[in-house]
């Protein structure tokens, strides 16, 4: 009799869990863009946004979902990711790129990749062909060469125009501004969170980091917690902004905690993490977040960062904090 009971409430949870809305929610990085860019950022961010939907109704993978949504942006100049990676003070392209399964927890992560245009691709085969979670500098590479990865070559061609010219711009404002990367390169590090009819999640982010980092700098798009966290039991995240603070306070975890020990709603803890990491270190960040029931929290201390999620047939997106538009997923 216990044993029908277990049966009969397991298959009814089952059937709860097939009423969740899938749902894929992108982001195309928080910080300073010219309102000129926003078309840009807006087309970016809504196709990825319909590539990670499409890609969740063909194959009913969420990894799959967020990894096509990033690979789609990888492709774009105009995000800090792929081809747009922003320039290292030796004039490299030097990314970093994480994704998580919120079903079981487990991870890859990548640092230091090189010629080689998707990066999220990459930390997902460390994820699932390799017994380790992170790997960077050479071993990485090495790896690369033996899952038969394309590395460009001549070196050098993931370097854009644009990234030069801000590179140069950022150069040049040393000796009135020295340090300052706010308002330099393209503030477009890129991210995707998922989940299925199942309530199965998913998280990935992917960067070229900050104009004029120093070779081997690592940012918090890599690591567990940070940039990056997805657990089924209580949401997904993905973030963006300035790293050195977002690793400092480890802000994805930071708003898992916020949900799982405090109650706090989704839009709320997004909030809260976001701001309480801008008053503490006087820098700025933004978040995309799915709870346990598909519900988005998205926010940002940034003043902008562009946004995109598809649900059914509408794709809603926006980019400032008021913005919230909505079209239909077939225009």
């Amino acid at each position: 009799m216990n044993l029908l009971l277990i049966v009969l409430l397991s298959t009814f949870s089952f059937c709860l869990c097939q009423d969740l809305e899938p749902i894929v929610l992108v982001h195309g990085g928080a910080g300073f863009t010219s309102d000129e860019r926003d078309p840009e950022k807006f087309a970016g961010t809504k196709l990825a946004a319909r590539i990670g939907y499409q890609t969740l109704m063909e194959t009913g993978s969420v990894l799959d979902a967020v990894e096509q949504a990033v690979r789609s942006m990888e492709l774009d100049s105009g995000f800090n990711c792929g081809y747009g990676a922003v320039l290292t003070l030796n004039w490299t392209v030097e990314m970093d790129a994480s994704i998580m399964d919120g079903s079981d927890l487990s991870a890859g992560c990548v640092s230091g990749v090189q010629d080689i245009l998707h990066p999220i691709t990459l930390a997902r085969m460390v994820r699932e062909r390799t017994p380790h979670t992170f790997l960077s500098g050479v071993g990485l590479m090495e790896f690369a060469r033996q899952q038969n990865v394309h590395i460009l070559y001549p070196p050098g061609q993931m370097a854009s125009e644009r990234a030069k010219a801000s590179l140069q711009a950022w150069l040049d404002s040393q000796a009135s501004n020295p340090g300052n990367t706010e308002t330099f390169g393209e503030p477009g590090t890129v991210g995707a969170v998922a989940m299925d009819a199942y309530g199965n999640l998913a998280a990935a982010t992917s960067t070229g980091g900050i104009t004029g980092k120093y070779p081997g700098r690592v940012g918090d798009t890599p690591l567990l917690g940070s940039g990056t966290y997805a657990d089924n039991r209580y949401g997904a995240v993905s973030t963006t902004g300035h790293g050195e603070s977002i690793m400092k306070v480890n802000l994805a975890k930071d708003i898992i905690n916020r949900m799982a020990y405090l109650g706090e709603d989704v839009q709320t803890a997004s909030m809260n993490s976001v701001e309480e990491m801008t008053r503490l270190l006087a820098n700025t960040a933004g978040v995309i977040v799915l709870d346990p029931a598909g519900n988005p929290g998205i926010y940002t201390s940034s003043g902008k960062m562009s946004w995109a999620y598809q649900r059914n047939d509408t794709v809603h997106y926006g980019i400032r904090p008021e913005d919230h538009f909505t079209e239909s997923a077939w225009n």
